[in-house]
């Protein structure tokens, strides 16, 4: 009868041992799983920063010689009517002054124009220039957050970020009233 109850016993304890090294094999697997997927969302993030930073240097590094070329373009056209009326004029009228110099002051406006919007047109690159290093700044300003948050037994929860405080952890605050998180497992 002993035996029997302890063969009862010993088999249930068996069973028990083969249900928790299936559950262990089981919570490894996931956590593997978790690991790649944070490693590659990790890598992604990586990957669209430089990225971003590639596309960045792209525009810097084009922006002045797409100014220079565009000038150029605006201003060629400009420069060529303008040495037509000049000699159009000077040849036609060569004893009307008073033309000649009207000729002259319409041509300097429309060159003092033309410099005008090509001031504004630089202008307009330079802020958006600065507008783009200004968000590159502040995605590379977010990467340690990001790193952080990955390290840290955290997730999302309703808007906010939910650790598993470390008891023994780091306090910080004017009151010691924040906790470093456990590490992720």
């Amino acid at each position: 009868m002993q035996n029997e109850e302890l063969a009862r016993i010993r088999m249930g304890l068996e069973e028990a041992i083969q249900a928790i090294l299936m559950l262990r094999s089981e919570m490894a697997q996931r956590e593997t799983r978790m690991g790649a997927a944070f490693d590659q969302q990790v890598q992604s993030l990586r990957a669209e920063v430089g990225q971003f930073r590639h596309d960045i240097r792209s525009l810097v590094g084009g922006a002045s010689a797409q100014i220079a070329r565009e000038s150029r373009a605006a201003l060629t056209p400009v420069a060529a009517e303008y040495d037509r009326a000049v000699t159009a004029t000077s040849a036609q009228l060569v004893g009307a002054s008073r033309t000649v110099w009207m000729w002259f002051g319409a041509a300097a406006t429309t060159l003092l124009l033309t410099l005008l919007v090509a001031w504004a047109v630089l202008g307009y690159y330079r802020r958006e220039l600065a507008s783009a290093q200004d968000a590159l700044q502040r995605y590379e300003d977010a990467i340690p957050v990001v790193q952080a948050f990955h390290a840290s037994d955290a997730v999302i929860c309703g808007g906010r970020i939910c650790t598993n405080a470390d008891p023994a952890g780091q306090q910080a605050g004017d009151r010691q009233q924040y906790r470093q998180a456990r590490p992720r497992p």
